[in-house]
């Protein structure tokens, strides 16, 4: 406790505001205590205390003048013209700083070399694509809970490509951090520790070389996953051999997104329009209906889906169950539950084939269409195809 004093003390002992507000607050005081001193005597009624005298002080230095306190001694109208001279003074200085500081501000914001200490629940995205004004407004309209003033960019575009985004109506609000994106730096500025969530695209802005791009991805999770061990990281890999790191750096949810086309091309060659079933899905067309995941209630929990399945038909609602996804949530919480589950047995066997089931855990994986007597596990959410 002793030593966050101390670290707060410096802090502002350090900053360039903290003393001219100290000399502002015993100017006062001073020029207070002395006016009541000098006209307490033959003025009592409106100097008849120190706070009286302090109140005087700073609506004389401020030159605002109510009028309700004057001094009628010489040495007291002396004391008010120096007052206001200095509150003129002052006031001009204090007009100067803070248009410098508001100048200052706002281009530090432009090049991107802010911090988003208060951000909260906000969703960043590290790196950087010539379609990252579609991107910005897909992520948009896919999540109705957020909005521009929650998304924040890191990357070492050029100050002048956000500036374009941050034109558009939509993307007004939209905040930059210019910096590497895999640097602790940079995401400590975007305040990582409270975002809502982290996603890495596979930036060729420095390189086009795959390995590169898939190495600086990389290197982002593990950096986010040591500064905020809970945060949720979603990545894009342009070549799969690189899953496994991601995976050895507990990145919760890997996109292959040069895989995905070509799976989109192979079945097209196979089945007729199923490219534009997925875009419907995807909420990429002008369809009403979305897929989406929602948690599953708690009655539901360790229950026969088939139960969940009958207590959603007959609601008459919009959704159609098409299955579940489990171990969603932070995984390093899931593991260590899992770990004091496999932990009560005495059966040593038994003991290391659930050590075993912990170790091989792997998030956000779904299960589509299973039997009416499959068990929902705990930490699952159910996938549904939602109409608006």
């Amino acid at each position: 406790m002793k030593r966050q004093i101390g670290q707060l003390w410096r802090k502002y002992r350090e900053s360039r505001y903290v003393r001219p507000i100290i000399l502002f607050l015993l100017f006062f005081v001073v020029a207070g205590v002395a006016a009541t001193l000098i006209e307490s005597s033959r003025n009592s009624e409106e100097f008849g205390s120190i706070l009286d005298g302090i109140w005087w002080s700073i609506i004389t230095f401020s030159t605002t003048g109510y009028g309700d306190a004057v001094p009628i001694t010489v040495a007291g109208r002396i004391l008010a013209i120096l007052t206001i001279f200095l509150g003129i003074g002052a006031m001009s200085l204090l007009s100067g700083a803070l248009a410098s500081f508001l100048v200052e501000r706002n281009t530090r914001a432009r090049s991107g070399l802010m911090e988003f200490k208060g951000l909260r629940d906000h969703l960043i995205i590290c790196g950087w694509r010539e379609d990252m004004k579609e991107i910005l407004q897909d992520i948009l309209r896919a999540s109705a809970d957020l909005d521009a003033d929650h998304l924040v960019i890191v990357s070492n575009v050029e100050a002048e490509k956000v500036e374009a985004l941050q034109n558009e109506d939509e993307l007004h609000g939209l905040k930059f951090v210019r910096g590497d994106y895999y640097s602790e730096t940079g995401l400590q500025r975007a305040n990582v520790r409270q975002a809502r969530k982290v996603v890495i695209i596979a930036d060729a802005l420095e390189s086009s070389a795959v390995s590169e791009v898939d190495s600086k991805t990389v290197m982002a999770v593990l950096t986010a996953k040591n500064l905020a061990r809970d945060v949720y990281v979603t990545a894009e890999i342009l070549d799969r051999k690189y899953e496994s790191y991601l995976k050895h750096v507990q990145c919760d949810e890997i996109l292959f997104s040069r895989d995905f086309a070509r799976q989109m091309l192979a079945s097209s060659s196979a089945t007729n329009g199923l490219s534009h079933v997925v875009q419907e899905l995807l909420g990429q067309g002008e369809s009403r209906s979305r897929l989406q995941t929602f948690d599953i209630p708690p009655a539901f929990v360790n229950g026969p889906y088939g139960e969940f399945r009958k207590s959603l038909t007959s609601n008459g609602n919009n959704r159609l169950l098409l299955g579940v996804l489990v171990n969603t949530g932070s995984p390093n919480a899931m593991k260590m539950e899992a770990l004091r589950a496999a932990q009560k047995t005495s059966d040593v066997s038994q003991l290391i084939t659930n050590m075993q089931k912990v170790k091989g855990l792997e998030v956000n994986q779904p299960v589509l269409l299973p039997d009416d007597d499959y068990q929902i596990q705990r930490h699952s959410l159910a996938i549904v195809l939602e109409r608006d």
